[in-house]
């Protein structure tokens, strides 16, 4: 991937570009989901309905998906597979990646814990 600084996708180094890291955090959770259910990318493709050279594709960073790959991939896995959207801070043009981290993560268990 262009916008890869060192190391190998999806754990290399990024350039602050945000679509680039979205990009990589879907990346990474789908190896890790297909990982944990076992799931090879030819059975995800038959699950999901996505080519499998597209699921391979995004998983080597070839290409990035579009959004209703990521949603027939996630109904297919049942999860979602950049779960922390809604408050990952992408960085502003020319910052470096903040992302979400262990603190924010904790902070939600307990806010949660606490309501219920």
């Amino acid at each position: 991937m262009e916008y890869t600084v060192g190391g190998k996708w999806p754990h290399a180094v990024m350039e602050p570009h945000r679509g680039a890291l979205v990009v990589q955090a879907i990346a990474r959770r789908l190896a890790e989901v297909m990982a944990e259910q076992e799931l090879s990318a030819n059975a995800l493709a038959r699950k999901s309905g996505v080519n499998r050279q597209v699921i391979t594709n995004v998983l080597t960073g070839v290409v990035w998906p579009d959004m209703l790959t990521v949603v027939d991939l996630e109904g297919a896995l049942g999860v979602m597979l950049w779960p922390e959207h809604a408050r990952w801070r992408i960085p502003a043009p020319g910052q470096a990646p903040g992302g979400v981290t262990e603190d924010m993560i904790a902070a939600e268990a307990r806010a949660q814990e606490e309501a219920g």
